[in-house]
């Protein structure tokens, strides 16, 4: 099934992350422009194997191809769904070349819905719709990957029931909120630009 990410911007951080076997991985932090102005700060996944003759540091731009992907992770005593972007390649570029590439954060996902959408509308109108839709991966592994429909996808998201199969064009947004004891908090989830069912 379908799920690849293209993305592009600005290191931020660079930790080391886990190692797998004889593989070790890093964790990137990287400033992904919208075309607002504004800027999602994504976590990037990526094997020392990509780095090996290509090595990457703080302050540099790149580009990327890779895939969404989620686990679960026990923080403060508490099951978190962790989500990031899975490097399958990445390069370095120039500021100006950054500036050139017109969208800089696409996903294309195909998966299926988890749990029932919850739709609601603002006080404006605005229709939101939030879904959780199984990427199912290699080895039996799945990845629940949280999205946020809008408008017209919104309404179809509503309606969808569990175990239907959507394809998703969109982009990996990161989101910051406060938590009930004040704290700042940071999600990830899938934001559709458009939506469709897919048929058996």
């Amino acid at each position: 099934m379908k799920n690849k990410t293209l993305l592009s911007g600005k290191v931020l951080e660079i930790r080391e992350s886990h190692s797998l076997q004889d593989n070790n991985f890093y964790e990137f932090l990287v400033e992904v422009p919208r075309k607002s102005g504004a800027f999602d700060t994504i976590p990037f996944v990526v094997s020392h194997k990509l780095l090996h003759n290509n090595p990457i540091k703080i302050g540099d731009y790149v580009s990327s191809i890779g895939e969404i992907r989620t686990i679960n992770r026990e923080i403060d005593g508490k099951s978190r769904l962790i989500v990031f972007n899975y490097l399958q390649e990445i390069e370095e570029i120039s500021k100006e070349k950054l500036a050139k590439i017109g969208d800089k954060n696409v996903i294309d996902l195909q998966g299926f819905v988890v749990k029932k959408p919850v739709y609601r509308e603002t006080g404006q109108g605005r229709r939101i719709a939030d879904l959780l839709v199984a990427h199912n991966r290699s080895f039996g592994k799945e990845s629940y990957i949280p999205t946020i429909a809008w408008g017209i996808d919104a309404t179809l998201a509503k309606n969808l029931k569990v175990g239907e199969c959507v394809s998703i064009h969109g982009r990996f947004q990161s989101r910051n909120y406060r938590s009930k004891t004040g704290d700042i908090k940071t999600v990830y989830e899938l934001s559709v630009n458009s939506m469709s069912i897919v048929e058996e």
